[in-house]
């Protein structure tokens, strides 16, 4: 079974971990979520159609209905206020970082990097905004999260009860997925099925030599790779199908062709949005450098002086450029270890990149959140790895390295210069007397950026009021071009 070392056991310390991590996160996702008391950026159009359901009335509807109608089910007993159409998203925000604890123990095999992993999802911003509005993006990361951790549960199991569960919740979870958003759910149903595949293929192949003709044990892999993807597709197309039963309750569809017309439908505005263009539309390859950010809603009542109140899609970027950085260190342990679960962070982190290449229509940054988030996975393994303090490890040059980027951009050249060289030096000097002393010097001044950088641009994210000196100063891009924050 590929990677079929059990995550650590189950201790108090996890328990204490998880229910510190659930607090810090539900802390962010609560204060003051309900602010503004308008709709913001594309929450015209999910509360719309919510409402719409409660109504009974019929809608075009962009993406398949699930996170409306789990914002439809907040309104009908919160009723139409910005309480009740954010609060499903807090929760699923909240919950996304107690599964990504109870996932990481089980892609790094360590307490440490789990914990960073989910600390990493409470402490970047486009996870702090999608978690604070009525958007889609945290519902289907959240079932993707969900799903994963399913895998791994399968993987990393030699009881066939356990590994039947696994896949059964697997098919439920990418269900969800799929009725939540539109599109980027399919690479997470291929991505897991993919190595559902080579865990029973790698399964097959090291499993004893028995007096079984070959052509028998081939006909048993058959079966078994059949039967996994009839039971997690079956599921997964049942529970997918459920989510549009109101649809045919309400008579809007009287059957199989009303639901083929809609997909139709669809694929024709998505043709027809590829001659359109949108002022915060980027690139895939620019999301990974966080080169253009995307305004959510800004307080247009203003006077010179004034506060300003803004909420910007605008990521941590440290977080960001050390996941950068780490990718690629994964997919060298991956090669090197043969590591399947960085395996799957590395190409999971490419599939959901490179799904965007071929499409012309215009995009935006939060479409790399599935990547960023199996990034989080990478850059927690580095960030302990460097903790080990491995002689001629690049683990330490890859965490200084956004470090050193973001104090020159946010501290000015030289300010930022000279803290960088200082952080270098000592770096150097610890290096020669002692690497693992270096490396856990270089490790917590990583950790300790990315939580200062989270308070600092926490304004930005939550719509908190920032005098204008205070806003240009934390535009670290701007002018023309895709390199603009503003």
């Amino acid at each position: 079974m590929i990677d079929s070392s059990p995550p650590p056991r189950w201790r108090r310390r996890d328990s204490a971990a998880i229910g510190a991590l659930l607090i810090a996160a539900l802390a962010t996702r609560l204060w003051h979520f309900w602010l503004p008391p308008v709709l913001i950026f594309d929450e015209k159009d999910i509360v719309e159609q919510a409402r719409n359901y409660l109504l009974g009335l019929p809608f075009k509807a962009v993406h398949p209905p699930l996170s409306s109608l789990l914002v439809a089910s907040s309104m009908k007993v919160l009723g139409v206020n910005a309480v009740a159409w954010r609060l499903p998203s807090v929760l699923f925000g909240t919950a996304l970082v107690g599964i990504t604890y109870l996932l990481g123990r089980r892609i790094c095999g360590s307490r440490i990097a789990a914990g960073l992993a989910a600390g990493f999802v409470i402490c970047d911003g486009l996870f702090i905004v999608d978690s604070r509005t009525a958007l889609w993006e945290i519902f289907y990361l959240t079932f993707a999260a969900c799903a994963y951790l399913a895998l791994f549960t399968f993987m990393q199991s030699r009881s066939k009860s356990i590994q039947r569960r696994a896949l059964a919740l697997m098919g439920v979870a990418l269900g969800l997925g799929l009725a939540s958003k539109l599109l980027i759910p399919a690479v997470t149903f291929a991505l897991v099925m993919a190595f559902v595949f080579g865990a029973l293929l790698s399964e097959s192949w090291s499993s004893p030599r028995t007096q079984t003709p070959a052509k028998a044990q081939g006909s048993v892999l058959i079966l078994d790779l059949a039967s996994a993807l009839a039971l997690v597709g079956g599921l997964s197309a049942l529970v997918y199908f459920v989510v549009f039963i109101p649809n045919y309750w309400f008579g809007w569809w009287r059957g199989v062709g009303d639901q083929l017309a809609y997909y139709h439908q669809e694929f024709r505005y998505q043709i027809w949005l590829q001659t359109s263009g949108h002022p915060y539309a980027s690139r895939w390859w620019s999301w990974p450098l966080m080169l253009r950010s995307i305004l959510y809603w800004r307080d247009d009542r203003f006077f010179p002086d004034s506060p300003v109140l803004a909420i910007r899609a605008l990521g941590n970027p440290v977080i960001w450029w050390g996941v950068l950085v780490s990718v690629p260190l994964a997919a060298l342990k991956a090669i090197a270890r043969r590591d399947a679960a960085m395996a799957f962070v590395v190409v999971g982190y490419a599939g959901y990149l490179a799904m965007w290449i071929p499409i012309s229509r215009y995009q935006f940054v939060y479409y790399y959140m599935p990547s960023l988030y199996l990034g989080f996975f990478a850059l927690a393994s580095t960030v302990v790895e460097c903790a080990g303090g491995e002689p001629g490890s690049w683990e330490p040059v890859a965490l200084l390295t956004p470090v050193i980027a973001a104090l020159v951009l946010g501290a000015g050249a030289p300010y930022g210069l000279g803290i960088a060289a200082a952080l270098a030096g000592a770096y150097l000097g610890l290096r020669y007397y002692s690497p693992r002393h270096a490396g856990m010097f270089v490790s917590i001044v990583f950790v300790t950026t990315v939580f200062a950088l989270s308070v600092y641009f926490f304004p930005l994210w939550t719509g908190a009021p920032l005098s204008p000196a205070g806003f240009q100063q934390r535009m670290w891009l701007h002018g023309p071009g895709l390199a603009n924050w503003i």
